[in-house]
């Protein structure tokens, strides 16, 4: 799913500030490139980086689903209902 530099540089500062809270998706940049070329994960630690360089514009969150917290699938839950209702 496609974000905003703006939603990028939030979660990634979100994450950076609360090390504990599980995020089940990577955030990923367009412009921050492996050696071969492909598309990397942008950790949280990186986000000042990020946000003091203006190269880094497209950004996506990819789903990471993995050994789910309860409370993250209590939020997820929270938002299906929200969109449903």
């Amino acid at each position: 799913m496609k974000i905003s530099r703006e939603s990028a540089l939030k979660i990634l500062k979100y994450l950076n500030e609360h090390p504990d809270f599980y995020f089940p998706f990577q955030v990923m940049c367009h412009e921050y490139l492996d050696e071969g070329g492909e598309m990397m994960e942008i950790e949280s630690g990186e986000w000042e980086m990020i946000a003091s360089d203006d190269k880094y514009q497209t950004f996506e969150i990819w789903e990471n689903l993995q050994d789910l917290y309860p409370e993250t699938l209590e939020l997820m839950v929270k938002g299906f209902l929200e969109k449903i209702t």
